[in-house]
């Protein structure tokens, strides 16, 4: 769970807004909460989150210059 709060953290940082964190969440579990997440649940959504920092932070490398 500690890993998820971070990621949700960094996109929060990256510009995601709540919504966005939340479908992104929803994506990959079917619902948009990560509260008692089972040990599949917590790796999809990881997984996902990680995705979409990526993406955040290749579009920051891309249009910051």
């Amino acid at each position: 769970m500690k890993r998820i709060i971070s990621l949700i953290k960094r996109l929060n940082f990256l510009g995601y807004c709540t919504f966005e964190i939340e479908s992104i969440i929803k994506e990959a579990i079917g619902i948009g909460i990560i509260s008692n997440l089972s040990s599949n649940q917590e790796l999809a959504v990881i997984e996902h989150l990680e995705l979409y920092e990526q993406l955040g932070l290749n579009y920051l490398n891309t249009y910051s210059k």
